[in-house]
Protein backbone atom coordinates (compact mmCIF):
# COMPACT_ATOMS: atom_id res chain seq x y z
CA UNK A 1 0.00 0.00 0.00
CA UNK A 2 1.17 3.69 -0.63
CA UNK A 3 1.75 6.01 2.03
CA UNK A 4 2.50 9.91 1.71
CA UNK A 5 4.86 12.01 3.06
CA UNK A 6 3.78 15.43 4.45
CA UNK A 7 5.40 18.24 5.87
CA UNK A 8 5.42 19.09 9.71
CA UNK A 9 3.23 21.66 9.61
CA UNK A 10 0.06 20.85 11.32
CA UNK A 11 2.06 18.10 12.71
CA UNK A 12 3.79 20.26 14.89
CA UNK A 13 2.43 23.29 17.38
CA UNK A 14 3.53 25.39 19.80
CA UNK A 15 2.63 24.89 23.50
CA UNK A 16 0.00 27.37 24.93
CA UNK A 17 0.63 26.56 28.26
CA UNK A 18 -1.99 28.39 30.78
CA UNK A 19 -1.00 30.06 33.96
CA UNK A 20 -1.88 27.76 37.34
CA UNK A 21 0.00 24.53 37.49
CA UNK A 22 3.62 24.08 37.10
CA UNK A 23 4.98 25.34 33.79
CA UNK A 24 6.27 22.31 31.30
CA UNK A 25 8.93 22.15 28.49
CA UNK A 26 7.63 22.17 24.72
CA UNK A 27 8.08 18.92 23.76
CA UNK A 28 6.78 19.75 20.42
CA UNK A 29 8.84 18.16 17.64
CA UNK A 30 9.73 15.41 15.65
CA UNK A 31 12.50 12.99 17.53
CA UNK A 32 14.69 10.46 16.44
CA UNK A 33 16.77 7.95 18.32
CA UNK A 34 20.65 7.89 18.36
CA UNK A 35 23.06 5.95 19.67
CA UNK A 36 24.39 8.77 22.22
CA UNK A 37 25.11 7.13 25.59
CA UNK A 38 22.40 8.92 28.28
CA UNK A 39 24.35 10.50 31.15
CA UNK A 40 23.96 8.43 33.89
CA UNK A 41 21.75 5.89 32.64
CA UNK A 42 22.32 2.50 30.76
CA UNK A 43 21.81 2.81 26.69
CA UNK A 44 19.02 0.90 25.66
CA UNK A 45 19.83 -2.25 23.24
CA UNK A 46 16.48 -0.98 21.00
CA UNK A 47 15.08 2.84 21.28
CA UNK A 48 12.56 2.91 23.99
CA UNK A 49 10.31 4.52 22.07
CA UNK A 50 10.72 3.60 18.71
CA UNK A 51 13.14 4.91 15.90
CA UNK A 52 11.19 8.30 15.65
CA UNK A 53 7.83 9.71 16.37
CA UNK A 54 6.56 13.07 17.02
CA UNK A 55 4.81 15.35 19.44
CA UNK A 56 2.63 18.70 19.32
CA UNK A 57 1.54 19.77 22.94
CA UNK A 58 -0.72 22.28 24.06
CA UNK A 59 -0.23 22.85 27.68
CA UNK A 60 -1.43 19.74 29.18
CA UNK A 61 -3.04 17.91 25.51
CA UNK A 62 -0.21 15.55 23.94
CA UNK A 63 -0.89 14.33 20.73
CA UNK A 64 2.21 11.38 19.69
CA UNK A 65 2.52 10.09 16.55
CA UNK A 66 4.54 7.20 15.65
CA UNK A 67 4.64 5.35 12.12
CA UNK A 68 3.65 1.54 12.14
CA UNK A 69 4.42 -0.64 9.29
CA UNK A 70 3.01 1.55 6.33
CA UNK A 71 0.98 4.53 8.00
CA UNK A 72 1.08 6.93 11.44
CA UNK A 73 -0.65 6.50 14.92
CA UNK A 74 -1.43 9.00 16.34
CA UNK A 75 -2.40 9.21 20.72
CA UNK A 76 -4.03 12.03 22.24
CA UNK A 77 -3.09 11.74 26.01
CA UNK A 78 -4.24 14.39 28.35
CA UNK A 79 -2.00 14.71 31.22
CA UNK A 80 -4.22 13.90 34.27
CA UNK A 81 -4.00 9.93 34.31
CA UNK A 82 -7.23 9.38 31.71
CA UNK A 83 -7.00 6.51 29.68
CA UNK A 84 -6.75 6.58 26.19
CA UNK A 85 -7.14 3.69 23.56
CA UNK A 86 -5.25 3.81 20.59
CA UNK A 87 -5.70 1.16 17.71
CA UNK A 88 -2.44 -0.29 16.22
CA UNK A 89 -2.90 -1.68 12.77
CA UNK A 90 -1.74 -5.43 12.96
CA UNK A 91 0.88 -7.31 10.24
CA UNK A 92 0.35 -9.35 7.34
CA UNK A 93 -3.25 -11.12 7.98
CA UNK A 94 -3.44 -9.92 11.35
CA UNK A 95 -6.42 -7.83 12.50
CA UNK A 96 -5.77 -4.79 14.46
CA UNK A 97 -4.87 -4.80 18.23
CA UNK A 98 -5.35 -2.26 20.88
CA UNK A 99 -3.68 0.09 23.40
CA UNK A 100 -4.78 1.26 26.60
CA UNK A 101 -2.43 3.98 27.84
CA UNK A 102 -2.67 7.13 30.64
CA UNK A 103 -0.31 10.40 30.25
CA UNK A 104 0.93 12.38 33.62
CA UNK A 105 3.16 14.79 34.52
CA UNK A 106 5.96 13.84 36.18
CA UNK A 107 7.63 17.11 37.67
CA UNK A 108 9.09 18.82 34.56
CA UNK A 109 8.52 15.42 32.74
CA UNK A 110 6.36 13.64 31.15
CA UNK A 111 5.04 9.87 31.95
CA UNK A 112 3.33 7.89 29.49
CA UNK A 113 2.39 4.58 30.25
CA UNK A 114 0.88 1.62 28.96
CA UNK A 115 -1.63 -0.16 31.24
CA UNK A 116 -3.42 -2.94 28.58
CA UNK A 117 -3.67 -4.40 25.50
CA UNK A 118 -5.82 -6.21 23.42
CA UNK A 119 -4.47 -9.13 20.77
CA UNK A 120 -4.85 -8.98 17.29
CA UNK A 121 -8.51 -9.48 16.48
CA UNK A 122 -9.49 -8.59 19.93
CA UNK A 123 -9.82 -10.33 22.85
CA UNK A 124 -9.72 -10.09 26.89
CA UNK A 125 -7.23 -7.06 27.66
CA UNK A 126 -4.15 -7.73 29.09
CA UNK A 127 -2.70 -5.99 31.64
CA UNK A 128 0.38 -4.09 31.03
CA UNK A 129 3.03 -1.59 32.83
CA UNK A 130 5.22 -0.18 30.24
CA UNK A 131 6.02 3.44 31.76
CA UNK A 132 8.10 5.30 29.58
CA UNK A 133 9.21 9.51 30.85
CA UNK A 134 10.38 12.12 28.63
CA UNK A 135 12.74 14.73 29.92
CA UNK A 136 13.91 17.28 27.55
CA UNK A 137 17.57 17.66 28.19
CA UNK A 138 17.93 20.66 26.40
CA UNK A 139 15.82 22.32 23.18
CA UNK A 140 16.77 19.62 20.55
CA UNK A 141 17.75 16.98 22.75
CA UNK A 142 14.90 14.46 24.20
CA UNK A 143 15.83 11.71 26.67
CA UNK A 144 12.86 8.77 26.67
CA UNK A 145 13.93 6.05 30.14
CA UNK A 146 11.82 2.62 30.34
CA UNK A 147 12.93 -0.40 31.75
CA UNK A 148 14.16 -3.41 29.01
CA UNK A 149 14.51 -7.18 29.90
CA UNK A 150 18.77 -7.65 29.67
CA UNK A 151 20.37 -10.54 31.28
CA UNK A 152 17.05 -12.07 32.23
CA UNK A 153 16.12 -9.42 34.64
CA UNK A 154 14.22 -5.98 33.65
CA UNK A 155 16.67 -2.99 34.20
CA UNK A 156 16.31 0.95 33.70
CA UNK A 157 17.43 2.29 30.31
CA UNK A 158 17.05 5.47 28.42
CA UNK A 159 17.25 6.37 24.55
CA UNK A 160 18.47 9.71 23.62
CA UNK A 161 16.61 11.42 20.60
CA UNK A 162 17.10 14.42 18.21
CA UNK A 163 15.13 16.81 17.08
CA UNK A 164 14.79 16.05 13.55
CA UNK A 165 13.20 18.16 10.37
CA UNK A 166 12.55 14.65 8.88
CA UNK A 167 8.53 14.35 8.33
CA UNK A 168 6.68 11.25 9.55
CA UNK A 169 5.17 9.62 6.72
CA UNK A 170 1.17 9.90 6.95
CA UNK A 171 1.12 11.84 10.17
CA UNK A 172 -1.26 14.70 8.52
CA UNK A 173 -3.49 12.21 7.21
CA UNK A 174 -6.89 12.24 8.65
CA UNK A 175 -8.11 9.65 9.75
CA UNK A 176 -10.01 7.20 6.69
CA UNK A 177 -13.77 6.86 7.18
CA UNK A 178 -14.49 3.39 5.65
CA UNK A 179 -16.84 3.38 3.12
CA UNK A 180 -18.04 -0.33 3.95
CA UNK A 181 -17.94 -0.96 8.02
CA UNK A 182 -17.98 -4.78 8.56
CA UNK A 183 -16.00 -6.97 10.87
CA UNK A 184 -14.70 -10.31 10.32
CA UNK A 185 -18.67 -12.03 11.34
CA UNK A 186 -19.91 -10.99 7.79
CA UNK A 187 -17.59 -12.88 5.62
CA UNK A 188 -17.27 -16.21 7.50
CA UNK A 189 -19.56 -17.79 5.09
CA UNK A 190 -16.30 -17.77 2.75
CA UNK A 191 -14.50 -20.39 4.97
CA UNK A 192 -14.70 -23.85 3.51
CA UNK A 193 -12.78 -25.82 1.02
CA UNK A 194 -14.39 -24.55 -2.44
CA UNK A 195 -13.59 -26.83 -6.12
CA UNK A 196 -14.41 -25.86 -9.44
CA UNK A 197 -13.74 -25.59 -13.44
CA UNK A 198 -12.95 -23.20 -15.49
CA UNK A 199 -12.62 -22.77 -18.96
CA UNK A 200 -14.76 -24.43 -22.04
CA UNK A 201 -12.24 -28.02 -21.56
CA UNK A 202 -13.18 -28.73 -17.87
CA UNK A 203 -9.29 -29.43 -18.09
CA UNK A 204 -8.42 -26.83 -15.18
CA UNK A 205 -9.33 -26.98 -11.60
CA UNK A 206 -9.91 -24.01 -9.26
CA UNK A 207 -9.33 -24.52 -5.78
CA UNK A 208 -9.89 -22.15 -2.84
CA UNK A 209 -10.09 -23.38 0.69
CA UNK A 210 -10.11 -20.66 3.55
CA UNK A 211 -10.36 -21.08 7.52
CA UNK A 212 -12.93 -20.50 10.09
CA UNK A 213 -13.13 -17.10 11.22
CA UNK A 214 -11.15 -15.87 14.47
CA UNK A 215 -8.96 -13.42 15.54
CA UNK A 216 -10.36 -11.16 13.26
CA UNK A 217 -8.68 -12.87 10.16
CA UNK A 218 -9.65 -15.67 8.13
CA UNK A 219 -6.45 -17.30 5.92
CA UNK A 220 -6.94 -18.73 2.62
CA UNK A 221 -4.87 -20.51 -0.31
CA UNK A 222 -5.96 -21.06 -3.53
CA UNK A 223 -4.41 -23.08 -6.25
CA UNK A 224 -4.81 -23.69 -10.16
CA UNK A 225 -4.36 -26.98 -11.53
CA UNK A 226 -4.46 -28.19 -15.29
CA UNK A 227 -4.70 -31.65 -15.49
CA UNK A 228 -2.43 -32.99 -12.78
CA UNK A 229 -0.19 -30.08 -13.15
CA UNK A 230 -0.41 -27.23 -10.60
CA UNK A 231 0.06 -24.28 -13.03
CA UNK A 232 -0.65 -20.87 -10.20
CA UNK A 233 -0.99 -20.24 -6.51
CA UNK A 234 -1.61 -17.55 -4.31
CA UNK A 235 -1.88 -16.90 -0.55
CA UNK A 236 -4.71 -15.10 0.62
CA UNK A 237 -6.74 -13.70 3.75
CA UNK A 238 -9.50 -11.49 4.55
CA UNK A 239 -8.46 -9.48 7.79
CA UNK A 240 -10.31 -6.49 10.19
CA UNK A 241 -8.62 -3.50 9.65
CA UNK A 242 -9.80 0.38 10.56
CA UNK A 243 -13.07 -0.54 11.44
CA UNK A 244 -13.61 -2.42 7.75
CA UNK A 245 -12.36 -5.98 5.75
CA UNK A 246 -9.22 -5.62 3.83
CA UNK A 247 -8.40 -8.86 1.11
CA UNK A 248 -4.67 -9.72 0.58
CA UNK A 249 -3.72 -11.34 -2.02
CA UNK A 250 0.25 -12.98 -3.00
CA UNK A 251 0.19 -14.63 -6.13
CA UNK A 252 2.94 -17.62 -6.03
CA UNK A 253 3.76 -16.09 -2.76
CA UNK A 254 4.93 -12.59 -3.76
CA UNK A 255 5.42 -9.66 -1.88
CA UNK A 256 5.02 -6.99 -1.25
CA UNK A 257 1.48 -8.14 -1.51
CA UNK A 258 -2.09 -6.62 -2.92
CA UNK A 259 -4.64 -5.02 -0.81
CA UNK A 260 -7.73 -5.01 -1.29
CA UNK A 261 -10.49 -2.99 0.66
CA UNK A 262 -13.62 -3.87 1.10
CA UNK A 263 -16.20 -1.61 -1.15
CA UNK A 264 -19.25 -3.16 -0.43
CA UNK A 265 -20.89 -6.03 1.60
CA UNK A 266 -24.17 -8.40 2.05
CA UNK A 267 -25.28 -11.21 3.51
CA UNK A 268 -24.55 -13.21 0.19
CA UNK A 269 -21.46 -11.04 -1.54
CA UNK A 270 -18.52 -9.12 -0.35
CA UNK A 271 -16.48 -6.81 -2.86
CA UNK A 272 -12.92 -5.32 -2.95
CA UNK A 273 -11.16 -2.73 -4.57
CA UNK A 274 -8.01 -0.98 -5.29
CA UNK A 275 -8.14 1.17 -7.94
CA UNK A 276 -4.48 1.63 -8.12
CA UNK A 277 -3.60 -1.81 -8.70
CA UNK A 278 -3.18 -3.20 -13.00
CA UNK A 279 -5.18 -6.19 -12.71
CA UNK A 280 -7.10 -7.05 -11.14
CA UNK A 281 -9.09 -3.87 -9.51
CA UNK A 282 -12.40 -5.36 -8.07
CA UNK A 283 -12.38 -8.93 -6.29
CA UNK A 284 -15.87 -10.20 -5.40
CA UNK A 285 -17.05 -13.41 -3.72
CA UNK A 286 -20.85 -14.13 -3.87
CA UNK A 287 -22.97 -16.86 -2.32
CA UNK A 288 -25.38 -18.30 -4.55
CA UNK A 289 -28.83 -19.62 -4.24
CA UNK A 290 -27.76 -23.16 -4.41
CA UNK A 291 -24.81 -23.11 -2.05
CA UNK A 292 -21.84 -22.42 -4.09
CA UNK A 293 -19.49 -19.76 -4.59
CA UNK A 294 -18.58 -17.48 -7.42
CA UNK A 295 -15.40 -15.66 -7.32
CA UNK A 296 -14.90 -12.73 -9.64
CA UNK A 297 -12.39 -10.33 -10.58
CA UNK A 298 -12.47 -7.42 -13.18
CA UNK A 299 -10.58 -4.18 -14.06
CA UNK A 300 -11.79 -0.43 -13.79
CA UNK A 301 -15.68 -0.37 -14.52
CA UNK A 302 -15.77 -4.07 -14.91
CA UNK A 303 -13.58 -4.47 -18.27
CA UNK A 304 -12.40 -8.09 -18.36
CA UNK A 305 -14.39 -9.65 -15.93
CA UNK A 306 -13.80 -13.17 -15.09
CA UNK A 307 -15.69 -15.09 -12.74
CA UNK A 308 -15.73 -18.85 -11.65
CA UNK A 309 -18.03 -20.89 -9.61
CA UNK A 310 -16.64 -23.06 -6.80
CA UNK A 311 -19.12 -25.65 -5.17
CA UNK A 312 -18.48 -26.95 -1.48
CA UNK A 313 -16.79 -29.94 -1.09
CA UNK A 314 -17.97 -31.72 2.72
Amino acid sequence: MRTTTFSLAGILTLAAISGGAQQLPDFSGTWTATKNAPAGLTAAPSPVFGDRFAVRQNGDNLSVVRPVRDTAVLTPYVLDGREVRTRIPGGLCQGDAETIEVGTRDGDAIALTMTGSTPSGGGAVMKRDIRRVFRLQSPDTLVVEGRMAMQGELRPVATVYKRSNEPIPGADAPAATPKSPATIAQAAWISGVWIGTAGTTGQTTVEERWTPAAGGSMIGVGRTLRGTSMSAFEFLCIVERGGTLIYTAMPRGRTPPTHFTLTAVTADSATFENPTHDFPKMVRYTKRPDGSLETTIAGEGGQRAQSVVLKRQE
